[in-house]
């Protein structure tokens, strides 16, 4: 799982923080209608195992008007939107309903499944909102579109949210800082240009009441995703804006360098092993199934050593490219 992934679920796995999205997102009168005290997360993803480097899922159980409901979240961590992001997330909300009749083989309707797509490119969301978007000929066949599936997503497009209006939003203090650190941490300039807006929110995650695991867990997250910038331009800047949050800051940074003394040598034999794997794999794919698609080679290159072991095991009987990075 990635650092956006590993941010994203731990807010919004909770359901109350999963409530302050929906109130958020859906039209006053819906959320009305429905009992958000009784929303409940579902377990698994049902996402394709080969996009999980670009889409992250949260499903939740609620009811609306005393029936049972679900509200579909696919966080998209790619910068840039996904084209076909109406295609697959039809492709997912299939697969929820295939489970849920798997599990109530007596039922003969379908439950309402409402998906909401987060995008925290800086970009802001450019592709199509809509199934029929991407069906050809609709427009110069007006008369078929009755006849092909069409649904509607609703986008929560970070870039196009202002710090007004996403300090505003219905949310606890984690799960609205999230939502800060996934639209800006990447771009320093943008997350220092935001600092002072987001300030009094910030403190409030160094209260003495407040988890400690969510202050480690955002400041975790900058380090990693802030790339070349120095751990002391990022420290100083928000010391310099926050004075509350230099002893915080310094803990999760000393952790950090002390676990990679620490496990710097064996993560070097990891990687020689890993890059092993993933060489091997690419090789034996080219010799059986000949060149590789770039898809497939950036499967291959953003594999998890689990994926990679599973994939050079399936490989040694699959008769297609296709078997070897089945679900």
């Amino acid at each position: 799982m990635g650092d956006h992934d590993k941010l994203f679920k731990r807010a919004f796995s909770v359901p109350r923080h999963a409530a302050g999205l929906i109130r958020t997102m859906l039209p006053a009168a819906l959320v009305a209608r429905m009992d958000l005290s009784k929303l409940q997360l579902v377990p698994g993803s049902f996402v394709d195992r080969r996009l999980r480097h670009r889409h992250a899922d949260l499903v939740f159980r609620v009811p609306i008007d005393g029936k049972t409901a679900f509200v579909y979240f696919l966080f998209e961590h790619q910068s840039k939107p996904d084209a076909l992001m109406a295609f697959r997330l039809l492709t997912y909300i299939q697969r929820l309903w295939s489970a849920i009749l798997r599990d109530e083989p007596k039922r003969e309707t379908l439950p309402i499944v409402v998906p909401i797509v987060i995008h925290h490119g800086k970009s802001g969301w450019t592709k199509a909102r809509t199934l029929h978007d991407l069906v050809e000929g609709l427009d110069e066949m007006p008369e078929l579109r009755a006849m092909v599936p069409n649904f509607e997503m609703i986008i929560d497009d970070l870039a196009r949210v202002d710090d007004p209006s996403l300090l505003a939003r219905p949310l606890e203090t984690f799960p609205k800082v999230t939502l800060w650190m996934l639209r800006d941490a990447r771009t320093i300039d943008a997350l220092f240009a935001s600092l002072a807006p987001w300030a009094e929110e910030f403190r409030k995650l160094l209260a003495p009441n407040r988890d400690p695991d969510d202050i480690g867990t955002v400041l975790g997250y900058l380090w990693r995703v802030a790339g070349d910038v120095p751990f002391e331009t990022i420290r100083d800047k928000f010391i310099e804006v926050i004075p509350e949050v230099e002893a915080a800051m310094a803990s999760p940074a000393e952790q950090l360098i002390q676990k990679g003394r620490q496990e710097g040598e064996e993560r070097g034999l990891k990687k020689g092993h890993l890059e092993a794997n993933r060489t091997m794999l690419s090789r034996q794919l080219q010799l059986r199934f000949g060149a590789l698609e770039p898809e497939v080679e950036a499967w291959i290159a953003e594999g998890s050593p689990e994926e990679l072991e599973r994939w050079l095991e399936l490989f040694a009987t699959a008769e297609s490219l296709d078997a070897v990075f089945a679900d």
